[in-house]
C-alpha cells in the first residue's frame, strides 16, 4: 500500500512540473507576440503620414 502511495505522489509531482512548464512556455509566447506587435506599431508610427484631404 505504501508503494502505491509513493508512486502516485511521484506521478503527481511530475504532472505538476509539466503543467507549470507548459504554463511558463505559453507566457513566453505571449511576451514574444507582444514584442513583435510593438515593433510593428513603431514602424507604422515612424512612416510618413499621408496628408488628409
Amino acid at each position: 500500500m505504501e508503494f502505491i502511495i509513493g508512486v502516485v505522489l511521484i506521478v503527481g509531482i511530475i504532472l505538476l512540473i509539466r503543467l507549470f512548464g507548459a504554463w511558463m512556455l505559453r507566457i513566453n509566447d505571449v511576451i514574444n507576440l507582444q514584442k513583435e506587435m510593438l515593433t510593428e506599431l513603431k514602424k507604422i508610427n515612424k512612416s510618413p503620414k499621408e496628408p488628409k484631404p
